[in-house]
């Protein structure tokens, strides 16, 4: 486990969510981004003792900063790219350019111990903020959990009962993030803070709220806002309805949510990793051209892959199916990932078949 799994954030209707939560009057509404998720920490040799043995072995020595994704560490910021998802090439550049590790090390002083920063890496997912038309930062940073807090979390059976307890007050974490950014760095290798929209105090009606434009495109609406609030401890999202139905759009239902057998099978089995598995094969082994013409005969073989891998479950499920409903969802779904992947590749300066 790389340090701390940042704690999921319930939308604002969730049961969790206390009924006075909104009449709290240190609310804070924080621009909600889409990219994905990242956090890294700075291995000093002072604090030693205070770092899990994953972060020590891939520490670079002192002075190396670790980066995972949500759930799983990745690497030091020294280890070459070509180690390292295509999809994190930038943020890993922000890393070693935009990030003053000498910043972070006092920060560790003022604190007493190391400090864990959580920070979206801009990647396309579902809104596309212009990211070929535009410089985007590579990384906002969103919210700072110091080290000696960690053992003290409650641990909760309900990922969605756990709070964000002992993480840093929002004031300090745009102080951090100040302190620790390179102010000269290129704007497309930077670490920017989280954009406040606002702080209502007790004044916040999330039913009603209307979503103001993105920080980082006048012509992109947000994805959604965080509701902080400090004395609370806790963070509630509140996620616009459009982006939400784009989000469906785009990646298909969840299982859960499935209607017809079809939706089913392509929600259980046509997942990004097989779809890119396939892309691979045909740009790495066959030597075709990267492009989004591959979809022609991408979705075909990404179809034969799954009935060829999972034919067995398919035959036990109690839904019922036909290939002809199938292969257009699956179409649906590779030609998504073909302009993710098209994207982040020119976005990341990588190639295609390096987006894991």
């Amino acid at each position: 486990m790389f340090v701390k799994v940042y704690p999921k954030i319930p939308r604002y209707d969730h049961p969790v969510v206390p009924e006075d939560y909104f009449e709290t009057d240190d609310i804070v509404l924080v621009e909600k981004f889409d990219g994905s998720s990242l956090r890294f920490t700075l291995y000093d040799e002072r604090y030693a003792d205070a770092y899990p043995d994953l972060v020590t072995e891939h520490a670079d020595g002192d002075g190396s900063l670790i980066f995972g994704t949500r759930k799983s560490i990745r690497g030091s910021h020294w280890d070459s790219l070509s180690e390292i998802d295509g999809a994190l090439h930038r943020a890993v550049r922000c890393l070693r350019e935009g990030v003053d590790t000498e910043a972070l090390r006092t920060v560790h002083d003022d604190y007493g111990c190391p400090l864990v920063v959580y920070a979206e890496n801009m990647v396309y997912s579902t809104l596309d903020y212009g990211y070929t038309q535009r410089t985007i930062p590579a990384l906002i940073g969103f919210d700072v959990l110091p080290y000696d807090a960690i053992e003290r979390i409650k641990p909760h059976g309900n990922p969605y009962e756990e709070t964000h307890e002992r993480f840093l007050a929002f004031d300090a974490v745009q102080d951090i993030l100040d302190r620790i950014t390179v102010a000269d760095a290129p704007r497309e290798h930077t670490l920017v803070p989280a954009t406040i929209l606002g702080r209502p105090g007790s004044a916040f009606d999330p039913e009603n709220y209307k979503f103001p434009t993105s920080s980082l495109a006048d012509d992109i609406r947000v994805e959604g806002v965080v509701v902080r609030s400090d004395s609370r401890e806790r963070r509630v999202k509140v996620v616009r309805e459009a982006f939400e139905e784009l989000n469906r759009e785009q990646f298909g239902t969840q299982p859960e949510e499935a209607e017809s057998g079809a939706e089913y099978v392509v929600a259980t089995y046509c997942t990004p990793a097989r779809i890119r598995k396939q892309v691979r094969e045909m740009v790495v082994e066959e030597n075709r051209e990267f492009g989004l013409h591959l979809n022609d005969d991408l979705h075909e073989r990404v179809v034969e892959d799954i009935w060829a891998e999972n034919w067995q479950e398919l035959m036990r499920l109690d839904r019922s199916f036909s290939p002809s409903e199938v292969y257009p969802l699956v179409a649906k779904r590779c030609i998504t990932e073909l302009r993710k992947m098209e994207t982040n590749a020119e976005l990341n300066d990588a190639d295609p078949t390096d987006i894991w």
